[in-house]
């Protein structure tokens, strides 16, 4: 009889092991359905962002088109600075960029607004423009929005890279192929 009793003490303990070991495992996989579903979303916020990084350097570019009609409007000679630094074509294609890609165009960019705004406030006709003032000043707010999302897409980037990398998120990481979002400057 005390056979009996301690076999069925054993099995007991077995069932409680098995039973403790079953509730982590699922706890562990309800973690990890959780981690996904909240570096999924993470991930297309930065994508968002990039995509509003990316439609802010196209609305600069269609601002410079609109300064360079003014040059035209006045019969001036469209500066040659600007038409060789815009030499990367803003259309369709180019709504998703890279890294590497968007930091070739802003530069580009940086340049052709430089150089257009120079020669636009050398002559009295443009400078004095109505137009050429809102265009301005108008591109004076897309580089403010554009360093705004720079931020933000920065922040996310790295809150992303910190919890790809935590060590409970990790497993699901590796599994989705989750990569470290570059930081942009």
């Amino acid at each position: 009889m005390r056979f009996l009793e301690g076999t069925t003490n054993q099995l007991t303990v077995v069932h409680i092991i098995l039973i403790v070991l079953g509730a982590v495992l699922f706890l562990f996989f309800l973690f990890e359905l959780v981690a996904l579903s909240l570096l999924t979303k993470h991930n297309e916020r930065i994508e968002k962002r990039n995509h509003r990084m990316n439609m802010l350097l196209m609305q600069k570019y269609d601002i410079l088109l609109l300064i360079a009609k003014i040059f035209k409007k006045y019969k001036l000679e469209i500066p040659s600075e600007f038409e060789e630094e815009l030499s990367p074509k803003m259309d369709e294609s180019l709504k998703k960029l890279t890294l590497t890609e968007r930091l070739t165009v802003k530069a580009y960019l940086m340049k052709a607004s430089q150089n257009l705004l120079y020669f636009a406030e050398a002559n009295e006709n443009v400078k004095n423009d109505t137009e050429f003032k809102i265009l301005k000043k108008s591109l004076l707010e897309i580089d403010i929005n554009h360093r705004k999302a720079i931020a933000l897409y920065n922040a996310d980037a790295l809150g992303f890279n910190y919890w790809i990398h935590f060590p409970l998120f990790r497993p699901i990481s590796f599994i989705m192929k989750f990569k470290d979002k570059e930081i942009v400057s």
